[in-house]
């Protein structure tokens, strides 16, 4: 008898407030998005010790942790991808943050509600089944605020709105002092 299971996409985003003065190419930096990769959960993240160390020298300020929705755009995208259609390059491009609380994003969105501040994906990559993406917003690149909403879009541009929604993320209120390192993770099941 053959098992019949159901393809997910499971993801997870973490947003790690980081002191003014950490710099992408710094070990401080190199030893957080580490941390990004091996953990799903906040609760085991912030069990680790590197996590305390960091956290005991003022690196990172604050860590949240949230899932986030696949819009049917993104997974449209990906689907035309298996299927030969090289209508996008599936590559996703671009973050932002945005500025409206609310209204939830559901499957039919396709951009933030109120974006406020894009920026070009500092890394990408893949694992297996898992893939990562990263952002890094470095202190002086956007204000220090509060901002409510979050995304990766495939095939983007520097321009508000553009490419198509990979995911979606009403934050709760990131309050963004410092440095920002944004580290999305998505498994394929």
């Amino acid at each position: 008898m053959i098992e019949k299971k159901e393809v997910k996409i499971r993801q997870n985003i973490f947003a790690f407030n980081l002191a003014e003065d950490i710099k992408e190419n710094d070990l401080s930096f190199r030893m957080v998005r580490i941390l990004a990769r091996k953990y799903i959960h906040k609760y085991d993240l912030i069990q680790d010790a590197l996590y305390k160390h960091l956290v005991q020298t003022g690196a990172i300020l604050g860590v949240q942790a949230k899932h986030n929705l696949v819009p049917t755009v993104g997974r449209n995208v990906l689907a035309r991808l298996l299927a030969g259609d090289a209508t996008y390059t599936g590559e996703v491009t671009h973050g932002a943050l945005g500025s409206a609380a609310t209204p939830a994003f559901t499957n039919a969105s396709a951009t933030l509600t109120t974006e406020t501040y894009r920026k070009a994906v500092s890394s990408a990559s893949y694992s297996d089944n898992i893939v990562y993406i990263d952002l890094y917003i470095a202190s002086g690149d956007v204000a220090d605020d509060t901002y409510e909403e979050f995304g990766y879009f495939i095939d983007g541009t520097g321009a508000a709105d553009s490419g198509q929604a990979w995911s979606l993320l009403k934050t709760g209120g990131w309050v963004k002092s410092g440095s920002l390192f944004v580290s999305g993770q998505y498994t394929i099941t």
